[in-house]
């Protein structure tokens, strides 16, 4: 195990740092923030740093390089940019819609969406919740039905990151037959097919400038060919996609920890009370401790996991608990730097404050800590301690 880094992953840490700095961080975040307001000048500069393709075949755009290099990408986005509702975008993007093309499309899909997702010229996401049905999928009741050459899906999808912007969305339904888990497909559906809508878009406490919505299906008519892989084994482009995502947005998570440590070290060491800078009363310091520690606890568990991946070791489990402890130190991390900064915190014009509310979330999307907790519990045995 040897996480040196390559010329070629430094050159890449160097390049999103760059852009971050000087194109994603342009403007107010704080009035995008109140606004809920997307750019696409933003998400055209991420995409140009070629970090949708970093880990794909060069066949279909890709660079064909690891997991690990992945990460490292996106945790530089989340050190140096402050949108973290754009990296939460960007991270849907490539894990929920890119990925389970890539790893069960067929060729022809392959070949048609790939190059144009890779260079963000479409935006992607996924639709799999629905009102009754979140952790438990087979719960879902968006219907699929077969109409001569093509698929029919009527239902509804929330929660449904890049909606109201996406040009490709991952979908998926269950058939009226079968055995719930083992009964659903997914469709790759592009904006514009026949039957399908934006509805309603929902107001967030955080991530606010990602946008959400609903997806409804009303005999939304699919090609055959858009079918993702074979007929009902839509569970495993799902399992897939949260593998992906529960790595990719812990990297985002450790990168925007490490932004926050900085911002609460440097405001610790100017900020004086009785005459002595904070950084110097242990009831700071140990905070400061504490958030340093989750940052190097979470950056080895990160690492490790994906030099798993790049081994050929691939493990829901691990996945999880890299999700599990990067999201709670994440959460933690952002409550204990609103108390460094005391009520200057709690104000919107300090980036702490939006930090904490950016936080929240991490422990709900992606698969809730409970689920992560009910995954790892059934591999106990299999965890090599």
């Amino acid at each position: 195990m040897d996480f040196h880094l390559t010329k070629f992953q430094q050159d890449i840490f160097e390049l999103v740092k760059d852009v971050s700095i000087k194109k994603l961080n342009d403007g107010n975040i704080f009035e995008d923030d109140d606004k809920q307001a997307f750019s696409r000048e933003k998400w055209k500069s991420c995409a140009e740093t070629d970090i949708f393709a970093l880990s794909l075949e060069e066949q279909y755009g890709g660079m064909g390089e690891s997991m690990l290099t992945m990460a490292l990408a996106i945790q530089a986005l989340g050190r140096y940019c402050n949108d973290e509702g754009l990296i939460f975008s960007a991270c849907a993007h490539f894990c929920t819609c890119i990925v389970p093309i890539w790893q069960l499309g067929t060729e022809f899909l392959k070949e048609k969406y790939l190059p144009k997702l890779l260079t963000g010229e479409y935006i992607g996401g996924n639709g799999s919740t629905e009102a009754d049905a979140g952790s438990d999928l087979s719960s879902m009741i968006t219907k699929v039905t077969k109409d001569g050459n093509d698929y029919l899906l009527n239902g509804s999808k929330i929660f449904v990151t890049n909606g109201p912007i996406a040009d490709v969305l991952i979908l998926y339904g269950i058939h009226q037959d079968g055995i719930k888990l083992a009964n659903i497909s997914g469709f790759v559906v592009e904006k514009g097919f026949l039957g399908a809508s934006v509805g309603q878009t929902f107001h967030k406490m955080g991530l606010r400038t990602s946008p959400l919505a609903e997806i409804i299906l009303n005999d939304c008519r699919i090609p055959e060919e858009n079918l993702l892989g074979r007929e009902r084994f839509g569970i495993m482009g799902f399992n897939k996609s949260m593998y992906w995502e529960r790595i990719l947005m812990s990297a985002y998570h450790l990168g925007a920890m490490e932004q926050q440590f900085n911002i609460a070290l440097d405001y610790s060491k100017k900020r004086k009370q009785f005459n002595t800078r904070i950084k110097d009363f242990q009831s700071v310091s140990n905070k400061l401790v504490e958030m340093r520690a989750n940052i190097e606890t979470s950056k080895w568990l990160l690492y490790n996991v994906c030099w798993k991946y790049d081994t050929g070791k691939v493990d829901l489990a691990d996945a999880s608990m890299v999700k599990l402890v990067v999201s709670n130190a994440k959460v933690k991390n952002s409550l204990d730097a609103v108390q460094i900064f005391g009520a200057y915190g709690y104000m919107k014009e300090y980036l702490v404050e939006k930090q904490l509310r950016d936080s929240i979330a991490a422990t709900i999307y992606s698969g809730t800590s409970e689920i992560q907790k009910k995954i790892i519990s059934e591999n106990l045995e299999n965890i090599d301690g």
